[in-house]
């Protein structure tokens, strides 16, 4: 996912929401949809894990505590509901990022080891995306990426601060009818929302940003990337020109469970070129399933720095949570070219 929060003076990690989908699960198997009691002792063992760790990162007083923990359920107990197959048009618009589909992402990221006492921080995007048929033959897809609570740590042992950072607004105009290749462009704006100089840049800024996805029987394959120059702002504070270039990788396995990686590569090109670059290098796991008839996307990954800047705010690692409600448009689908 690309995130709104950018920082002329920093470059810390950040993910978008990732677009993919499930495998169809194998048709005719005696024991598809059905949960064993060695399945059960599996999944529990897993939720127990997975409870366990993520307790772990995050603080008793967190209020992200309940979701993340809410999330982990989701994706280690199987159900016969969380083991329906969703459609094949469905499992296309969970990895497109211009399908036809109306998407909700909320997504918690963690950072590790940043600063030299070794800090972490976290932040919760909201993340709508809305798609609109201007005519028969374009879509106008809108996507905002809203951190609506972040914390960042003060440069000592202890204290930090708390709010909302940047907002990202992007417009891609991409055709109603494609083929084998899947792309949209337009324009994306920032809008300083911050309500602390440690969470935002304090600068309008504006820049191109377009994305690529093929989707072959496996899964899906894209790139989306962004460069923002700051406009206006205040004055005191640093000029932003910043890239953000998101590699989309997706596998499809079967149930709907699916590996994937999507980080977030990040230039700052007002920066030496011993500070400019953050390359996280991971990967992870989620899963596309339906409550009753509501379909939800759920997907949990690992990054690691590869290369980051040479200064304190750079963390080592970062954990992704992502939780993405689907709400298909059937008036204006889009459909393939033949």
């Amino acid at each position: 996912m690309i995130n709104g929060m950018i920082n002329g003076a920093e470059c810390n990690e950040a993910t978008t929401d990732t677009h993919l989908s499930p495998t169809a699960r194998r048709m005719g198997h005696p024991h598809a949809g059905v949960q064993t009691v060695a399945g059960r002792h599996l999944s529990e063992n897993i939720h127990r894990w997975l409870i366990g760790v993520l307790s772990k990162f995050v603080p008793s007083a967190s209020s992200m505590r309940i979701l993340l923990l809410w999330t982990a359920c989701l994706l280690s107990t199987q159900t016969a509901v969380l083991a329906q197959t969703a459609p094949e048009e469905l499992r296309k618009a969970a990895r497109n990022p211009f399908a036809n589909v109306i998407k909700l992402s909320f997504d918690e990221d963690f950072t590790f080891n940043q600063g030299p006492y070794d800090r972490n921080a976290n932040s919760l995007a909201i993340e709508p995306v809305i798609p609109l048929s201007i005519t028969g033959e374009w879509l106008l897809v809108t996507r905002v990426v809203a951190t609506a609570l972040a914390y960042q740590p003060n440069e000592a042992k202890s204290g930090g601060t708390t709010g909302t950072a940047d907002t990202t607004v992007s417009f891609f105009l991409s055709p109603a009818h494609t083929g084998k290749l899947i792309w949209g462009v337009g324009p994306a704006i920032l809008m300083p929302t911050a309500t602390s100089n440690q969470l935002g840049a304090g600068k309008w800024g504006v820049g191109p940003t377009g994305a690529l996805l093929v989707e072959p029987e496996w899964g899906s394959a894209g790139v989306l990337v962004q460069n923002i120059w700051s406009v206006a702002g205040g004055s005191n504070r640093s000029p932003v020109n910043q890239m953000q270039l998101e590699p989309m990788f997706s596998y499809n396995l079967p149930r709907g469970w699916y590996l994937t990686s999507s980080p977030t590569i990040i230039s700052d090109w007002t920066q030496p070129s011993s500070k400019r670059w953050l390359v996280p290098i991971g990967s992870g796991v989620g899963r596309s399933f339906k409550i009753g008839k509501q379909a939800v996307d759920s997907n949990l990954t690992l990054y690691w720095s590869a290369v980051r800047p040479e200064n304190m705010f750079s963390p080592k690692w970062q954990l992704c949570l992502e939780f993405t409600f689907l709400f298909p448009i059937t008036k204006h689908s889009r459909t393939p070219n033949h």
